[in-house]
């Protein structure tokens, strides 16, 4: 009898040499597609922010907002914010500014320039000065008569480098400076699209 109860230990199987069963391949086969789904979902969000963005960087909008409110358009460097008015005539006056009333009131070189050329942009850009309410500034700009040794201008206080027909679509990066002209508060805002 020894001998037979050898054999019939000897046939049943032990636990390691159990085979796969179904439930073990389910359990091994839903981790798997469960990780690969998370891999595929998450992979493309880990190189988001080194993609370029669509629309303009707010950095570039308020660099220009910044330059014109403090260096051209500005009456002294001490004084940022408080606009020449002569600089200001000369910068909104006509597609291309006012280059002789600019030479002659001595204002920055880049006051009859292009402003996306001035600040090394592709991009386009829309400066308006308006009131401090204005809800609607890019159709509502000021127009201001501003007295400078060089005659009185009456300017429409409103530039861009071509018609801004995206501004309201979205794409657009927007900054904003509190300016004075003559003693008057305004609103500069900058456009880049």
């Amino acid at each position: 009898m020894s001998g037979d109860r050898r054999a019939a230990t000897s046939r049943r199987p032990l636990a390691r040499d159990r085979a796969q069963t179904p439930i073990d391949f389910a359990i091994g086969a839903s981790v798997f597609l469960l990780t690969l789904g998370f891999v595929i979902a998450f992979v493309p969000t880990v190189f988001d922010p080194f993609a370029g963005a669509a629309t303009a960087s707010p950095v570039v909008s308020d660099r220009v907002a910044a330059g014109l409110a403090g260096d051209l358009l500005a009456a002294s460097p001490t004084e940022p914010a408080v606009l020449s008015p002569a600089c200001t005539a000369a910068y909104f006056e006509g597609d291309a500014g006012n280059a002789t009333l600019a030479a002659a009131a001595g204002c920055p070189a880049g006051v009859a320039n292009d402003t996306a050329a001035e600040f090394g942009l592709d991009d386009d850009v829309l400066v308006v000065v308006h009131a401090m309410s204005e809800p609607d500034p890019i159709g509502n700009a000021s127009t201001v008569t501003v007295d400078t040794e060089h005659g009185t201008h009456t300017v429409d206080m409103r530039r861009s480098t071509r018609d801004p027909v995206r501004v309201d679509r979205g794409g657009v990066s927007v900054s904003q400076r509190l300016v004075s002209i003559d003693g008057d508060q305004y609103r500069l805002t900058v456009w880049v699209w």
